[in-house]
């Protein structure tokens, strides 16, 4: 099967295109990434290529010119030394709707998961919710483990799950 998209690193010059991405699933999040905090913006300052924080995204290898996404496809995010220096934490993972069960999500998370065991970390936490089904499941069987609960964390009867993984 031929290969239809790479993964890379995200720099400062894929500012727009992130926002974009993150804009086109920010429903899909619960609450949505709008309405958090500072909202998209001061998530993509925070997140887009700093020393503690990066994005990874897999990109379509044949990009349209006129794509506002510039071939995103699919975007997984980390924020390193998150409880102690050998943990990070997945902040952001979505894949384009389009392009779901092609296993864009599986492979980012796995080249994450690559990349910072290279870098000396030995876990990585991440966090979805309880009304999303889909999410569970994906990190359950990747290898992921459901170490706590936060009951009504993100609603009257949504409540946050918890996960991490030995790297």
């Amino acid at each position: 099967m031929k290969t239809i998209f790479s993964i890379v690193e995200t720099k400062k010059k894929d500012h727009l295109p992130v926002q974009r991405f993150i804009e086109l699933v920010d429903h899909e999040f619960y609450p949505p990434l709008s309405e958090r905090g500072g909202g998209i913006p001061e998530r993509i300052e925070k997140c887009l290529d700093t020393s503690e924080a990066n994005y990874l995204i897999a990109r379509l290898n044949e990009v349209d010119i006129s794509d506002p996404l510039d071939g995103i496809i699919g975007m997984i995010g980390c924020t390193k030394n998150w409880k102690d220096e050998s943990s990070t934490y997945v902040n952001f993972l979505a894949t384009h709707p389009d392009y779901r069960k092609y296993g864009v999500s599986k492979a980012l998370t796995r080249e994450l998961e690559f990349l910072m065991e290279k870098q000396g970390f030995e876990r990585i936490y991440v966090c979805t919710w309880s009304t999303n089904p889909a999410a569970m499941d994906f990190y359950e069987k990747i290898g992921y483990n459901a170490y706590s609960i936060i009951l009504n964390h993100r609603g009257n009867g949504v409540h946050t799950i918890n996960y991490k993984k030995k790297i």
